[in-house]
């Protein structure tokens, strides 16, 4: 099942998707999907980036999004920040 959460519109003939996508066997994830629109096709797709609801949490967190109208249908899962694998380090250097 896919549930389109928001629609991006960056001209009249492009825009972004924001689709949750939900099935029985893999679970979740959610999608970012660059569309342009032909008037012979209508709207099509020309790429789409795959989140896992890690990298949605992590992304939300990021944007200091607390919840919201669209947000608040994603599964429980798409709030939970995983621990990122690389943390970057904090580096001081005194000047000479």
């Amino acid at each position: 099942m896919e549930t389109v959460l928001t629609t991006l519109p960056s001209s009249e003939t492009e825009r972004l998707l924001l689709v949750l996508v939900q099935t029985a066997d893999a679970g979740s994830r959610v999608e970012l999907r660059q569309q342009s629109f032909s008037k012979s096709i209508g709207w099509f797709t020309q790429s789409t980036v795959h989140l896992e609801p890690g990298q949605v949490a992590a992304l939300r967190n990021a944007l200091g999004l607390t919840g919201g109208k669209s947000m608040s249908r994603l599964p429980r899962e798409f709030s939970t920040v995983n621990p990122a694998a690389w943390q970057p380090r904090v580096v001081h250097a005194d000047s000479a």
